[in-house]
């Protein structure tokens, strides 16, 4: 495995905003995502609801199915809720850059 050298840094004062191209690209823009995401999380705390409420009426005798669900609906929460928090904390880093 080589190791490259690194080229010469270009000082066109342009800025190329890779995130309007990847955007075009893929068709789904931050908004999107993020809501998709949401709603990903929804349905699996859906989902673990679903499955306690059919285990106490006797629906669903497997107690580990439903821990299962109940568990990725807890992960799943807990990492939407540390997105959100490092999206915040990025944002007033950002508003104070402005000041």
């Amino acid at each position: 495995m080589d190791i490259l050298p690194i080229g010469p840094i270009k000082n066109d004062n342009k800025v190329d905003l890779k995130f309007d191209k990847a955007e075009k690209q893929s068709g789904v823009g931050f908004k999107e995502t993020v809501s998709n995401f949401v709603n990903e999380v929804n349905d699996l705390q859906v989902k673990a609801g679903e499955s306690v409420e059919n285990f106490a009426t006797g629906k669903v005798e497997n107690v580990h199915e439903v821990m299962i669900a109940m568990s990725k609906a807890e992960v799943s929460f807990k990492f939407m809720m540390e997105t959100r928090n490092k999206l915040i904390d990025a944002y007033k880093e950002i508003m104070r850059m402005q000041v």
